[in-house]
């Protein structure tokens, strides 16, 4: 067969696995539902953001529009590395930007792991009815149908990619196969779930250890092999690197400001799985109500027990699959609570039943291992495996009617007797000496499978929301000056929609790498017009709208149809002589709610170096703030105009990266690019008027630090959390050392004012990065 048929098959076939698992949702073809929770809350927006940045002539680095923006590359479910997404990006563009994209991406995910479930199946030895029997078995699961609408999806498709070319590598190890394994990985890691990832690799590593001893163990020159292994996984580990890095730095750089760098101990091993609760996998209510995402159909689990005999690879996929359920038990039972403690990466993520995942894949993979013993059964043998096929199917059929006494869904566990009765029979079939019998006998076992798939787990397919209502987005067209103000939107208009439209939303629904400082600041700006007017928010439309109206103090304004209108909110950028010291975080919370929107910068006092806390006490606070003016805002860059009138601070309303903002100044003064911030600042001297600046948003990881200073600043961004401070980063026109030189050197009184503010802005006139 050509390369170009072999490339035409294999879409063929990626389109019967995602034709196929559609079917299985009747109402998302009927228009009656749709994906709901994080498809359309989170990544559909996701989807976006790239398409309009790309149309604008920009790249999809940074997301300006939520909270306050944040580094778009460093969120792991974004994908804008993953070449899959450009698939679906190129979709929208070309073919509209409603709804329809994320269930383009979950059906292409669907086709990407029932493809490469297949695929290796077939390159195992197994015969194509098997081959498709394993592939259906994975696909259709109950964890993967549950998890169309989640993140959870995409990194565990590529398992059987990963076994696939990991074997390969193993078995004839060579720069091709560590290419091949290695853009698997790559695959895997940059589609957006990491926890799957890690996930994917505790089911890999057992696989190829096992494979890499079989193959060694025969061979006579075992060293050369192991060498060529050697070889070919570095070429391996190259790819990755070079297709993953600047995305793994960029996410290392953003962590440890987020709450997921401190999650707790009973998050991680909460889980609702039982041990008992593989009876579900037979029928689903055996044992407790609802539909179990573990569930893959009684057929494939017992033709997985039958498939298990003295073979290592099988014993492996075995003792893979019981690993993963039991981990998926989290802290009903001690497995994952005691690797979580002693063993690093087992602690760091939640949702533990993501490992049903894992258990879903080993037992399609044992599944088919069965269903092909029974197609290419030897006439001698057919006996002997017609008696183990009845000692695994009779029994589970009699257990079934057994459990009909207690059991909390009696119509399933009748059904699940049922179709264990008609799946045996057929696989019976496979062993009939009449031939006519024996082909008929393997698509009707496969029919059978997917019709109690169809029956059993329709529960789960049925897990879907109505089609989004986008009425709501006319009446933001009417709003005037959407990017010099943002807007709060509190699940009012929904679904990201300053992802989806390009306005600017203090809040937004991406929640991947959410710091600790900017939810603080969320739950409480809700509900207090202080607040939000401080974080340069105009306009609020949710459901907390006669709280924000009531702490308005009469400075509201709400028409119906309409979101409330803030008349004081603090400009995108301004200068001020203010500052306000408190000593702790919460005190800069109550401090900003009752000061005047944008009039000054509310720092911790504890968090000031001498210096700083000098420079601000030589600041005299005489004149008004004075705002910027916007000449450019775009994705990466910002360009604004300040009139200073005095010796103070300019403070832009803007987050930051952590290797801070990178720019220039069209004027003689001197300024800083503070790093892992919210905003850039600058200090003027007396009397110097109309200077001009250009930021780009960094992306960029931290180049070296020599001091780090975490305060708050809560003068134009308020609210928003200001993360580290690193000195010795970047400049814009001169260097950071360069400032900090000058403060020391011998100034003229009428100067030396201005030279402080230099370097207080450097450290303190920050707003923090919010992702």
């Amino acid at each position: 067969m050509t390369a170009a048929r072999r490339l035409l098959a294999g879409l063929g076939l990626a389109c019967l696995y995602a034709g196929v698992f559609l079917a299985f949702h009747p109402a998302i073809l009927r228009g009656e539902s749709f994906l709901g929770w994080d498809a359309v809350n989170e990544h559909w927006g996701d989807l976006l953001v790239p398409v309009h940045a790309l149309r604008a002539g920009e790249l999809p680095l940074w997301n300006p529009y939520e909270r306050g923006g944040y580094d778009f590359l460093a969120d792991p479910q974004t994908g804008v590395l993953y070449p899959f997404n450009w698939l679906v990006w190129l979709g929208a563009a070309v073919s509209g930007e409603g709804p329809w994209v994320v269930l383009f991406k979950a059906l292409l995910h669907v086709a990407i792991g029932g493809l490469g479930t297949h695929l290796l199946l077939a390159r195992l030895g197994l015969s194509r009815s098997a081959s498709a029997f394993g592939g259906f078995a994975f696909v259709l699961s109950g964890r993967v149908a549950k998890a169309k609408d989640s993140a959870g999806l995409w990194s565990p498709v590529w398992l059987p990619w990963l076994v696939l070319t990991g074997l390969e590598l193993v078995r004839r190890p060579s720069p091709r196969s560590g290419l091949a394994f290695g853009a698997a990985t790559a695959m895997a890691f940059l589609s957006g779930y990491p926890p799957n990832f890690f996930r994917d690799l505790v089911g890999l590593a057992p696989v190829l250890i096992v494979a890499l001893v079989l193959v060694v163990r025969g061979l006579p020159a075992a060293r050369r092999h192991l060498a060529r292994v050697a070889a070919a996984g570095a070429v391996a580990v190259a790819v990755v690197l070079g297709l993953a890095l600047p995305n793994i730095i960029a996410t290392l750089a953003w962590l440890p400001e987020t709450v997921r760098e401190q999650l707790d101990f009973a998050e991680v091993v909460y889980s609702t799985a039982r041990p008992l609760h593989l009876f579900d996998a037979l029928a689903p209510g055996t044992w407790r109500e609802g539909a179990p995402v573990h569930y893959l159909g009684a057929i494939a689990l017992l033709l997985a027990v039958f498939a298990i005999r003295c073979d290592a690879l099988r014993i492996t996929y075995a003792a893979c699959a019981l690993l993963f359920f039991l981990l998926a038990c989290g802290d009903g039972f001690f497995l994952l609570p005691f690797l979580a403690r002693r063993v690093p990466g087992f602690g760091l993520w939640r949702i533990p039943a993501q490992y049903f995942f894992g258990f879903a894949f080993f037992v399609a993979v044992l599944a088919a291992h069965g269903f092909d013993d029974l197609v290419r059964a030897e006439p001698a043998r057919r006996r002997a495996l017609a008696r183990r096929l009845a000692l695994v199917f009779a029994p589970a059929c009699l257990g079934l009617l057994v459990a009909l006494a207690w059991s909390r869904a009696p119509t399933s566990t009748g059904l699940g007797a049922l179709f264990v009765a008609l799946g045996g029979a057929c696989l019976g079939g496979l062993l009939s000496a009449r031939q006519w019998l024996r082909r008929a006998a393997a698509p009707a076992t496969i029919v059978v499978a997917l019709l109690e798939l169809k029956v059993q787990a329709r529960q789960i397919h049925e897990i879907a929301q109505r089609p989004p209502d986008l009425a709501r987005d006319a009446a933001l067209a009417r709003l005037d000056d959407r990017v010099g103000w943002r807007i709060a939107d509190d699940e009012h208009y929904r679904w990201r929609v300053g992802a989806r439209l390009g306005v600017r939303d203090i809040f937004g629904r991406n929640s991947t790498l959410v710091t600790r400082r900017w939810r603080a600041f969320a739950a409480r700006a809700r509900e207090h017009a202080g607040l939000l007017a401080a974080a340069n928010v105009r306009w609020y439309a949710g459901g907390h709208r006669s709280a924000v109206q009531r702490t308005a103090g009469g400075q509201s304004r709400w028409i119906p149809g309409q979101p409330v209108e803030l008349r004081q909110a603090a400009p995108l950028a301004y200068w001020t002589a203010r500052v306000e010291l408190v000593e702790h975080e919460d005190d800069a919370l109550e401090r900003l709610a009752t000061l005047p929107p944008g009039s000054a910068a509310v720092l911790e006092a504890a968090l000031l170096h001498p210096d700083e806390a000098a420079a601000i006490a030589e600041l005299r606070p005489e004149h008004a703030p004075v705002p910027a003016v916007l000449d450019t805002f775009a994705r990466n860059r910002l360009a604004l105009t300040i009139d200073a009138p005095a010796a103070g601070v300019l403070v832009v309303n803007e987050a930051w990266g952590p290797a801070g903002p990178r720019g220039s100044t069209a004027s003689s003064q001197r300024c800083c690019a503070p790093t892992t911030c919210s905003a850039a600042c600058w200090s003027a001297r007396a009397g110097t008027r109309s200077s001009s600046s250009t930021a780009r948003r960094a992306c960029a990881p931290p180049l070296r630090s020599t001091r780090s200073l975490p305060c708050w600043c809560w003068a134009g961004w308020c609210g928003c959390p200001v993360g580290q401070v690193h000195e010795n980063m970047l400049a814009w026109t001169c260097s950071i050392e360069h400032v900090l030189h000058r403060m020391s050197d011998p100034t003229p009184p009428r100067t030396r004012p201005a030279a402080l503010a230099a370097g207080l802005t450097l450290k303190t006139c920050l707003l923090g990065h919010v992702l």
